[in-house]
């Protein structure tokens, strides 16, 4: 548990750093652009960014945002400050994003394909769908992955035997109707003598605690957000939602390949706006993103945090999205989404 405080510290620690970037002259002289250094054009940044950030502090989506930030301002000189808006799986943020101001200067993470569950519910009643947002672009891919605490289970089957017994297990995951939830949802289908009871969270810190506290049995996370605790020892990986095993998991099976059906979770992470900002602006926007994503440094933190930088925008980008909403849409009958 101290690790876990140590961890939640980290955390704020960075936040109190960046919402403080750019005060009293500090950084980039507050938030003046510094000869030389900012790419952008069209008049943006036009004073602080705001970068929403769906999940709580401490998961892999928080960490990867806050890297960027620091990344943006090197790009453009201006001030870059994350505001985590958790709950009801990212849409309390992206709702957000949706009634601010045109004008680029609220952002927001967006997580796919969680984006989509909502909308695709009809029993949530969203009305809004991606249509409603302008998207900048991809930054990374993550895997899905089910752990639990060190020594807990020997192994999947091990696991899936627990689940198939009396009383089932318990699975931590950040949010009803997210990827880590389907995940979990998609297992139970493919094995209908197991149970398999989903507790929904905020973040990855309240996961990884309960996971520790010994309340839930495992979490279903991403590589993202397991990444950096992996080495302190207190974790097993049971399995990858993947259809093949992952470079840095190279002895953790596939749920598939271990014989409890084919789920694939490999959520991806970009950035989007509201409907509506003008095109000087977006493109401004789109420049400042590629560039600070593509940063080799960047590059390399989000390497140390787990975490694979796949960019894409354009058609490229759009043709991807579409693409996950037409998985989600497959899945829709056997999640009782008609």
């Amino acid at each position: 548990m101290k690790k876990l405080s140590a961890l939640i510290l980290a955390a704020a620690m960075c936040f109190s750093l960046l919402t403080s970037c750019g005060d009293g002259g500090k950084t980039n002289g507050g938030g003046s652009t510094p000869a030389g250094n900012n790419t952008s054009s069209g008049g943006w940044p036009n004073g602080t960014v705001t970068l929403l950030c769906g999940f709580g502090a401490g998961g892999s989506s928080d960490l990867e945002v806050r890297s960027l930030a620091t990344y943006l301002e090197k790009k453009t000189g201006g001030t870059f400050v994350i505001q985590n808006v958790t709950g009801a799986n990212g849409w309390m943020a992206w709702d957000q994003l949706l009634h601010a101001d045109k004008d680029g200067q609220t952002i927001a993470m967006v997580n796919t394909p969680a984006l989509f569950y909502d909308y695709l519910d009809p029993s949530q009643g969203h009305k809004e769908t991606m249509d409603d947002f302008d998207f900048i672009c991809n930054e990374v891919i993550d895997y899905g992955v089910l752990v639990c605490a060190k020594g807990a289970y020997a192994d999947i089957n091990a696991f899936m035997d627990a689940a198939k017994s009396s009383g089932g297990v318990t699975v931590a995951d950040v949010g009803a109707n997210g990827n880590k939830h389907i995940a979990v949802l998609e297992a139970g289908i493919a094995n209908p003598d197991a149970t398999l009871t989903s507790v929904h969270q905020n973040g990855w810190s309240d996961n990884y605690a309960a996971l520790l506290g010994g309340t839930v049995d495992a979490v279903s996370a991403t590589y993202g957000d397991i990444a950096s605790v992996l080495a302190d020892g207190e974790l097993d990986v049971l399995c990858v939602f993947n259809n093949e095993r992952i470079d840095v998991l190279p002895d953790v099976p596939t749920l598939e390949e271990a014989g409890f059906g084919a789920v694939y979770s490999a959520p991806s992470r970009g950035y989007f706006l509201p409907a509506g900002v003008d095109a000087a602006t977006k493109e401004a926007i789109l420049s400042a993103f590629n560039e600070a994503i593509n940063d080799a440094d960047h590059v390399a933190e989000l390497e140390a945090l787990g975490l694979m930088v796949n960019y894409m925008d354009g058609d490229e980008y759009l043709s991807f999205l579409k693409g996950q909403e037409s998985d989600v849409i497959d899945l829709k009958p056997a999640l009782g989404w008609e």
